[in-house]
């Protein structure tokens, strides 16, 4: 018998042996069992088990599966799972400060503009992709800045490659109030149908958790705008309308995943 025969009918053994002891029975606590684990693995958990004070490996495990258990597992903001897998579903990036939301949006809002339309030919018309950007730390410098006047004369319907962003006031609830204005807006507009080739942006959505027109651009989105994304560390407060992701390391390729 091989090496890898009695390793493999161990498993079973152990399988067989517990199969009947239920989930959550005390016994679980008191029988261990073996699996393979990178050496990488075992030292990242080693490094937790000193920062967090546990006195074993198996208090570090039991502490991240009762911490996705609670928080949820939230997928990685891929190009694919943002824009494809979601379809016009509203998406969440989420995070601490620092974590890479916003180089994920540009990673994500780089790639939109690149890509072809899959249904099309070569020789097909692409349909016009624009993004207007809700820019709260003014950091997307490469989009051209508008004031509420200028917001409120867009052409949204006639629009080819507009990159277009609105810096609210420093001051909370000026921007606040300059936000409630924007959201109502383009909750008008969008009944027209005139925002189905558009990426709207919302930075710090966590400012805007109350008002009412953000909730009802959110709701109807899928049906008018060709995607929705905002980016807040509070992503409960739009957790049934929206589809939750978190910023992922991206790189030219990974981006397109």
């Amino acid at each position: 018998m091989s090496d890898a025969q009695p390793e493999r009918h161990k498993r079973g053994f152990y399988a067989s042996k517990y199969a009947a002891i239920p989930p959550g029975d005390p016994q679980e606590l008191t029988i261990f069992q073996f699996y393979r684990v990178t050496l990488r693995n075992i030292r990242k958990l080693r490094d937790l088990k000193v920062k967090l004070g546990f006195r074993s490996l198996d208090g570090v495990i039991g502490f991240l599966v009762n911490t996705v258990e609670r928080e949820g597992v939230i997928p990685l903001a891929t190009y694919t799972m943002a824009f494809k897998k979601a379809g016009t579903r509203p998406v969440i990036i989420t995070g601490e400060s620092g974590s890479g939301k916003t180089t994920t949006i540009r990673s994500l809002l780089s790639t939109f503009f690149q890509e072809r339309d899959d249904a099309l030919d070569m020789n097909s018309r692409q349909a016009p992709r624009n993004c207007f950007i809700m820019d709260v730390g003014d950091e997307y410098t490469d989009y051209r800045k508008v004031d509420l006047g200028h917001f409120f004369s867009i052409k949204w319907e006639q629009a080819s490659g507009e990159r277009l962003r609105f810096v609210p006031n420093p001051n909370v609830q000026i921007s606040q109030a300059e936000a409630a204005t924007i959201f109502s807006h383009l909750n008008f507009v969008k009944n027209s149908g005139a925002l189905k080739n558009w990426v709207i942006v919302i930075e710090e959505g966590h400012r805007f958790k109350d008002d009412t027109n953000l909730r009802a651009l959110l709701i109807e989105a899928r049906k008018f705008v060709r995607k929705l994304l905002i980016v807040t560390t509070d992503w409960k407060v739009y957790q049934d309308i929206t589809m939750v992701l978190k910023p992922a390391p991206f790189t030219e390729e990974t981006a397109r995943e």
